[in-house]
């Protein structure tokens, strides 16, 4: 048995999960990167294909709740990050879900020059 932090082993290895792709085509998907789910469109009975993979399925329906990130998705998940990008991928380009730039954004100009003048001062 492992106990809580040890590595397990699971039975379905990150490149059957994606296909054997390394990364989907058009989305640009960072760690930070933002998700949330898109609802059906009007008339749509079942959200995705029947043949869908369970993980897309349940990355789905962890998007659905809110926003959630890319890293936290993979947590939940317990895939790695480089799957779980292939499948967002995969529900952008099925329109089922949307991306947003994470937190991370450039400093302004003035915000640079206060520290290289701070900076100047020490």
């Amino acid at each position: 048995m492992s106990g809580p932090g040890e590595y397990r082993d699971t039975p379905l290895r990150a490149y059957v999960v994606t296909g054997g792709r390394a990364a989907a085509p058009g989305a640009r998907v960072g760690v930070d990167t933002l998700l949330k789910a898109v609802p059906p469109p009007a008339g749509t009975a079942e959200p995705l294909p029947a043949d869908a993979p369970p993980q897309l399925r349940a990355l789905l329906r962890l998007c659905d709740g809110g926003v959630l990130s890319v890293a936290e998705a993979a947590a939940h998940l317990e895939l790695p990050v480089s799957a779980v990008r292939v499948l967002v991928g995969d529900l952008v380009a099925a329109g089922r879900l949307q991306t947003h730039a994470g937190g991370f954004n450039e400093p302004g100009i003035d915000l640079l020059k206060e520290v290289l003048d701070g900076l100047r001062a020490l």
